[in-house]
């Protein structure tokens, strides 16, 4: 993968023993807050992991309502609020364990939020300057988050997903849709080969999207999620 950094959600409601697996296999971990899964026991033994392996540590804060994927969005004060508590209590775990928190992730729906609401998106990246000036934000590749984030002065890290399917504007295919996930290692790791080789994302559509990115994320709860991993590193 060169100089890609391999990411991953972890913490979440994958086994102890899969978290580590995983773990040994990435450059950077997006770990959950322990609202949208896991607990806060579990992010904590999580950062205590990623310690161990030296691999950059993300917050990875989720909605609490369906497995952080669901529907009803929050409106900017309530995503405030969301976003102080549970980087809040992230960042209070992260220094017990003495860990530097390097960016943040939003999961699920609210990754795709800000890339649509202007106001969810401006409340966002006021949180992330708020904090330490070494704290950057994995987001969409091509996205608009992007642009602003490094408008106002944020690190970013764009992303792109081995996993999952891509619409012909580079977005992600939704996930109650045919082509969201891609079916098997082979298929998936071909994708970003072609990507790496040529910066063209190939599209649902059977066409193909130019992208640029730093980093590749495989889901944990993605299906064959180990040996893409596996496969992602070795090529």
């Amino acid at each position: 993968m060169g100089k890609l950094i391999l990411n991953c959600d972890l913490g979440e409601n994958e086994s102890a023993a899969q978290t580590e697996r995983l773990m040994a296999r990435v450059g950077a971990a997006n770990i959950c807050c322990g609202v949208h899964a896991g607990s806060l026991e579990k992010t904590r033994a999580t950062l205590e992991l990623a310690k161990r392996y030296g691999v950059l540590v993300g917050a990875h804060p989720g909605l609490a309502v369906a497995g952080g994927r669901g529907t009803d969005l929050p409106n900017a004060d309530e995503f405030r609020s969301l976003l102080d508590d549970q980087l809040g209590s992230f960042l209070c775990l992260a220094k017990k364990v003495g860990v530097a928190v390097r960016y943040v992730k939003l999961h699920g729906s609210l990754y795709h939020a800000v890339e649509q609401d202007d106001q969810l998106a401006e409340v966002y990246l006021r949180r992330i300057k708020s904090m330490d000036t070494c704290v950057g934000i994995f987001s969409l590749a091509g996205g608009r988050v992007v642009p602003l984030a490094r408008e106002a002065g944020i690190r970013v890290w764009e992303e792109v997903f081995a996993d999952r399917g891509y619409t012909a504007e580079g977005q992600l295919v939704p996930r109650d849709q045919p082509d969201a996930l891609i079916d098997g290692v082979p298929v998936a790791v071909e994708r970003i080969r072609e990507w790496g080789t040529s910066g063209m994302m190939p599209t649902s559509d059977g066409g193909s999207v130019s992208l640029r990115a730093e980093t590749v994320c495989v889901h944990s709860d993605s299906p064959d999620a180990l040996q893409l991993l596996e496969a992602l590193r070795e090529d």
